[in-house]
């Protein structure tokens, strides 16, 4: 079975600012190279939508959503029923977790 996947507005807008500060500090094509990365990592979740772990946060993992590690970036996402919907993108290390508490 093949899911699909919906990047959801937020998650679009943390993209484009790891692009952005990709772009400021190092190249366009740096930036081009990490957003590909992260977006074909999210791509896999068509195929193997559990194949993500479970986040750091026991509230989260309670509510159904797990992450899925793109080297220096992870993607929230959940699964309700034959989508996969993708809340946040951000580096791992930071405190991504809060995002879902502001």
């Amino acid at each position: 079975m093949t899911y699909s996947v919906e990047i959801l507005p937020t998650a679009w807008e943390d993209l484009k600012r790891i692009e952005d500060c990709y772009r400021i500090q190092f190249d366009k094509d740096l930036a081009l190279e990490v957003v590909e990365n992260i977006l074909n990592v999210i791509e896999r979740l068509e195929i193997f939508p559990d194949s993500g772990s479970l986040t750091p946060d026991d509230l989260l993992n309670e509510q159904g959503y797990r992450m899925v590690i793109a080297k220096k970036h992870v993607a929230i996402y959940k699964k309700v029923q034959e989508i996969i919907y993708i809340y946040h993108i951000a580096d791992t290390k930071t405190e991504y977790t809060k995002l879902f508490y502001r």
